[in-house]
């Protein structure tokens, strides 16, 4: 094995060029390919001999770092490797078709590396052979027209369309700032929902566990309710809520006082529901009414809870208590409404959901069953 001249060889091999002469010097003409060549290890020259596929940086150029041509040849060279490499990634990208399978045309034309593993050089400046770049088709865009108000809620303020699909107030424009907090349900879902209720929405009284915007009391109302009472515990939601009330009521006067607005929050609502005898009298004084929650008797609930899908993983004992507490209180023929998503088991709620009411709305989940 040969050994590495060491410095002091070298340092002899300088003293041996000099000729003894103090005054050499190295001209500014002298290149450094020619200092390498005469002053480099014999190590640091293999290197350079070897790194063939190395274009932009070979040792004999290390003289020069500080210089702006060589800044600049480097950056170039970067760039053009860069610029390859993302071209080859979307040729690639674009062979893929439909079933995962590549199509034998453009397979046949994608660039291979060659045997001695560089890739072929197409022009003096260009470091890979590579086709030209592909352009990715655009992303499909949903069309307004069908884009269902809550399946992409925007920022605050961007107000979204949202309306009444059927009954007295069918087409009815409501209001929605498009909350993100806020997830009104979609129409399509809205409107299946009440199909499958029918006529059972008569003479009821709509209990709305979560009631944002107020969109399915009205929808509701709309079909024939007696009256509702609305749970929100989102102040700027219930304002709007209760605006929508008053849309209503310029239409139908006497609808606003079908309608109980509640702000507060639904889970501790259930509680003073649960800690309230069902025979009493109902609360004469605003104190009263505050340390209890009360629903009619006389006639049959309409119970909704479309609660935010999170609280169905998050806070799942808390709304198995409160709907058991509603079943327990709830007059006989009363109907509740379940709305989550595929994350829920509705056989924790303990009861018999008719397969024809047990629907799948994706990602909407619905369950319907009377008590």
């Amino acid at each position: 094995m040969k050994k590495t001249p060491s410095r002091k060889s070298r340092r002899e091999n300088w003293e041996n060029f000099t000729d003894g002469n103090d005054d050499v010097t190295i001209a500014p003409y002298l290149s450094s390919a020619e200092v390498c060549s005469r002053f480099a290890s014999s190590k640091k020259k293999k290197r350079a001999d070897a790194d063939d596929a190395d274009d932009f940086f070979d040792a004999t150029d290390l003289m020069n770092k500080g210089a702006d041509d060589y800044r600049r040849q480097r950056r170039a060279a970067k760039a053009q490797k860069g610029r390859g490499r993302r071209v080859a990634e979307a040729d690639s990208s674009a062979n893929i078709v439909k079933g995962g399978k590549k199509s034998e045309k453009n397979s046949s034309e994608a660039v291979a590396p060659s045997k001695t593993g560089k890739f072929d050089k197409k022009s003096k400046n260009s470091r890979f052979n590579a086709p030209e770049p592909v352009e990715a088709p655009e992303p499909r865009q949903r069309s307004k027209r069908n884009k269902n108000v809550g399946s992409e809620p925007g920022d605050r303020g961007d107000s979204v369309g949202l309306r009444v699909v059927g009954g007295l107030f069918r087409g009815t424009k409501l209001e929605y700032g498009g909350d993100r907090r806020v997830r009104p349900m979609k129409e399509r879902v809205r409107e299946a929902i009440f199909n499958l209720l029918g006529q059972d929405v008569r003479g009821k009284h709509v209990v709305d566990l979560f009631g944002g915007t107020g969109a399915l009391t009205f929808e509701a109302i709309s079909r024939g309710a007696v009256s509702a009472t609305t749970i929100e515990i989102h102040f700027p939601t219930a304002r709007i809520a209760r605006r929508n009330i008053e849309i209503l009521e310029e239409k139908i006067p006497g609808t606003a006082a079908k309608i109980e607005l509640t702000t507060t929050d639904t889970y501790f609502w259930g509680r003073k529901l649960a800690a309230t005898d069902p025979n009493a009298p109902p609360p004469k004084s605003p104190v009263e009414s505050l340390s209890q929650a009360t629903l009619p008797n006389d006639v049959p609930w309409l119970v909704f809870c479309s609660p935010p899908y999170d609280f169905f993983v998050d806070r799942e004992g808390e709304t198995l208590e409160l709907l058991q507490t509603l079943r327990e209180r709830a007059p006989e023929g009363s109907i509740f409404v379940v709305e989550s998503d595929d994350r829920f088991d509705f056989d924790l709620l303990e009861v018999e959901i008719p397969p024809k009411k047990r629907r799948s709305y994706p990602p909407a989940e619905v369950g319907i069953f009377r008590v």
